[in-house]
């Protein structure tokens, strides 16, 4: 092994740890705010927020359809 094969080696050693250090980094820091958010509350409202969206979903498209489907979509409801 040459010295430039050493020097190669050895910068793609220090950014593969530099990497893994920023990523499990960043994995505690998401932990993290997930348990705040936790705490706060926050994870209901999100959830709520998503049937929300849902359902705004769901009005939007019988709104916009047409014919027999329209019919049928308010029968289901």
């Amino acid at each position: 092994m040459g010295v430039f094969e050493m020097v190669v080696l050895i910068v793609l050693i220090a950014t593969i740890g530099e990497v893994l250090k920023n990523r499990n980094k960043t994995k505690n820091r998401m932990q993290d705010l997930e348990s705040r958010l936790k705490e706060l509350g926050v994870a209901d409202q999100l959830q709520r927020i998503d049937q929300l969206e849902e359902r705004v979903r769901t009005l939007e498209r019988i709104a916009t359809d047409k014919g027999a489907r329209l019919s049928a979509a308010i029968d289901g409801l």
